[in-house]
């Protein structure tokens, strides 16, 4: 059954690809005006920003929080899940900076991820969740909005191949049209949508019609699903795999006249409206960038065309049953922060968007979901007033510190924010109550990277 569904990068075709994604900026969960900083407000830019209603993050306010609450898990990846040999980690509490502070170039182009709906069958990974759950659905898209992301691409079988991704699309539906605007979702029309036709005298275009039809009655008039000038946008994953279709008969089939987006640089010479970009690993596995740029080259040619780009960790499909040894390195997040550095560079070719690669592929290591470990340790000590800290591991994959004050080890109390490269803070500018204090030191990731708090540290406050 795994065929059926998998085999992301199998195809030739896909060699090229890369999968596009796009972000909105300024979300709730991290907003917030909080302590004294040194780069503003805490709420702005920390984990701590939100609120405890929220299962993404932990706060209590944009200044005060919890121990447990600051280094708990905090996305909507499953509570059982743990960490994996293909570099999933497991149990992590993550930055919710907005995924847009990277991307400084002016008129960047809205974020989304590429979502897969088949966890909780039995011919896929137990992830601790099942993806129709309406709940589970709820808890991703909340998580996704924490961190500045806002939409997703469903990876999509078609109406009857797989009900449980069918039914993800439809809890999807439903989600992101209660989230007034913010939120916003499109299909990705899976080439594994017609495996069992091809095995049968069943015609492949008619099937595909079919499907394609059933997508715009169904999801695609949504106020929420994804437009370009007002045209309802499918992407589609290898679709001719089975034989070449017959785009020009689908495409005057198909109501509501789609922009179809298709697989890598291939895609701009596709019958269709543009490509997307995928995440493509190589023989040298330290390479994220040839197909990228190779990607974002052509885009630049067809410039007519529609163009989604895309950011990704890197690539790893060692527990994958399907899995070929493929491997791209995480490189401690710096792959996803360089592809995200790309797309900067890139942006004014994303026409559709940009796309993160994958929101939740665990069987092939390019999840985002719970997080991406960017390999650091911070350690702290006071001395008479000043607190300093020191830092192992990459300091680039940090947005900045934040220092926490606690009277019982547990509750704690923001009192800044100091920008990375600074390793100390007086304390006494705190303006503490006399008292002893415990302290401690929280380095905040960049999005989506792990934050890491440091051991307690003493201080007595006159």
């Amino acid at each position: 059954m795994a065929k059926l569904f998998c085999h992301r990068l199998k195809q030739p075709k896909l060699a090229t690809l890369f999968l596009a994604l796009a972000v909105t900026v300024g979300l709730a969960a991290c907003g917030g005006t909080g302590s004294k900083s040194l780069l503003g407000s805490v709420g702005g830019n920390s984990p701590a920003a939100a609120s405890t209603a929220n299962p993404q993050s932990n706060s209590v306010s944009a200044n005060a929080s919890t121990l447990s609450g600051e280094t708990a898990a905090n996305t909507s990846a499953g509570q059982s899940f743990a960490s994996q040999s293909n570099g999933n980690v497991g149990g992590a509490n993550i930055s919710k900076v907005p995924t847009s502070s990277l991307l400084t170039s002016g008129g960047h182009p809205p974020i989304y991820a590429h979502l897969m709906g088949w966890f909780g069958t039995s011919w896929h990974m137990n992830v601790g969740y099942t993806s129709s759950d309406p709940a589970q659905i709820h808890r991703q898209v909340a998580d996704a909005l924490s961190r500045g992301i806002s939409g997703f691409v469903l990876d999509w079988y078609g109406q009857n191949a797989d009900p449980m991704v069918n039914n993800t699309l439809l809890g999807l539906k439903t989600e992101a049209e209660n989230q007034a605007g913010s939120f916003s979702f499109a299909v990705m029309y899976d080439g594994g949508a017609l495996t069992n036709c091809s095995k049968t005298a069943c015609d492949l275009n008619k099937q595909t019609i079919s499907d394609l039809t059933y997508a715009y009655n169904t999801v695609e008039q949504s106020k929420a699903y994804i437009r370009l000038g007002g045209r309802p946008v499918v992407l589609f994953f290898d679709p001719d795999r089975y034989t070449a279709l017959n785009w020009a008969q689908i495409q005057a089939s198909v109501p509501g006249n789609p922009i179809f987006l298709f697989n890598g640089g291939a895609g701009f010479t596709h019958a269709g409206n543009g490509a997307y970009s995928w995440v493509v690993p190589n023989s040298n596995a330290a390479d994220w960038q040839s197909a990228l740029d190779s990607f974002y080259s052509l885009a630049q040619t067809f410039s007519s065309e529609s163009a989604m780009g895309s950011a990704y960790k890197g690539f790893n499909d060692s527990l994958a049953s399907w899995g070929t040894g493929r491997l791209m390195n995480q490189d401690c997040g710096n792959t996803w922060l360089n592809t995200l550095s790309d797309a900067n560079k890139f942006v004014s070719t994303e026409t559709a968007g940009l796309q993160i690669v994958t929101w939740n592929d665990y069987e092939e290591g390019t999840e985002i979901e719970t997080g991406i470990d960017n390999c650091v340790a911070i350690s702290a000590s006071v001395n008479k007033t000043t607190l300093a800290w020191n830092i192992t591991g990459n300091e680039s994959t940090l947005d900045h510190y934040t220092v926490w004050s606690s009277t019982d080890g547990q509750n704690l109390t923001a009192l800044g924010d100091v920008p990375a490269g600074t390793h100390s803070f007086d304390l006494s500018s705190a303006k503490l109550a006399a008292g002893n204090y415990t302290i401690y030191v929280q380095a905040v990731g960049k999005p989506s990277l792990t934050n890491k708090m440091s051991a307690a540290v003493q201080y007595t406050g006159s």
